[in-house]
């Protein structure tokens, strides 16, 4: 099973909200969260808003193979200390953008998810 990217319809205020799973099952609204660690992540996204890519630096305390180990699982999903890097299969990128995100991680310390938010006025606008 490879990364699933869960995209939220366009809102003015919030812009598009992305999850991206890496634990294989994972259902979303679960109580596998046990713990969240803020990251920037510079995503490339298609011209319909699709996620095609993504790259973030690891928190130190995350840089282990046990923390990455859902990420590294697939194909998909490769470390080269200190940055995870995500593709999602047959998506292209048209254009890269530097946004927020949170990690998720279950009891095991493990990154389960990863929530992002896009505002393309925000990106725009300076």
């Amino acid at each position: 099973m490879s990364v699933r990217v869960e995209r939220a319809g366009y809102d003015p205020e919030n812009g598009f909200l992305y999850y991206v799973v890496f634990k294989p099952n994972l259902e979303l609204g679960e109580d596998e969260v046990f713990a969240r660690e803020d990251v920037e992540v510079s995503v490339s996204l298609s011209e319909t808003g699709d996620l095609a890519d993504l790259s973030f630096v690891v928190p130190k305390m995350l840089r282990s193979m046990q923390a990455l180990s859902f990420i590294c699982a697939e194909d998909t999903g490769r470390y080269v200390e200190p940055h995870a890097f995500v593709t999602v299969p047959g998506i292209s990128g048209d254009s890269v953008v530097s946004i927020p995100g949170r990690l998720e991680l279950d009891q095991a310390g493990r990154i389960v998810g990863m929530a992002m938010q896009w505002q393309p006025s925000a990106a725009y606008s300076a």
